[in-house]
């Protein structure tokens, strides 16, 4: 796995593919885990959100991209590219069994992405409870 810390929190990015997840009863590679995060994150951005009365609406990437599109303080402008997310912050419980390893191993696993092209840019990063030695 390689890895690049979050100094704060000891999160590293999972680059592995073939490394398994163990997310409360489930087991998924984590190539497998991202591609249903991708398809879930497309269904939702691509949701419809229609006012009352209405029977055609805008998808809530379209909301979002216009809300924040006009967003200007002095000379900065910004817009829905520009934002990143990350979450949960705090991570969710699971295990990590990398290829070539001895074993699980406990910690919390979080989703980073960036919008509107989260399809592109999702990382998982994983922060061990025990801390490896190198």
């Amino acid at each position: 796995m390689e890895s690049q810390t979050d100094t704060n929190n000891q999160f590293k990015r999972l680059d592995c593919d073939t490394d398994l997840l163990l997310i409360e009863k489930d087991t998924f590679t984590v190539g497998r885990f991202k591609e249903l995060l991708r398809i879930e994150l497309q269904r939702i951005f691509s949701t419809r959100c229609l006012p009352d009365g209405q029977s055609e609406g805008k998808s809530v990437i379209y909301l979002c991209d216009k809300l924040l599109s006009g967003l200007k303080i002095g000379a900065l402008n910004l817009s829905i590219r520009d934002m990143r997310c990350i979450f949960p912050r705090e991570g969710i419980n699971c295990q990590l069994l990398e290829i070539g390893s001895q074993g699980w191993q406990k910690g919390r696993i979080r989703m980073e992405m960036c919008i509107p092209n989260y399809h592109q840019s999702l990382i998982l990063e994983f922060c061990p409870d025990e801390p490896t030695t190198p």
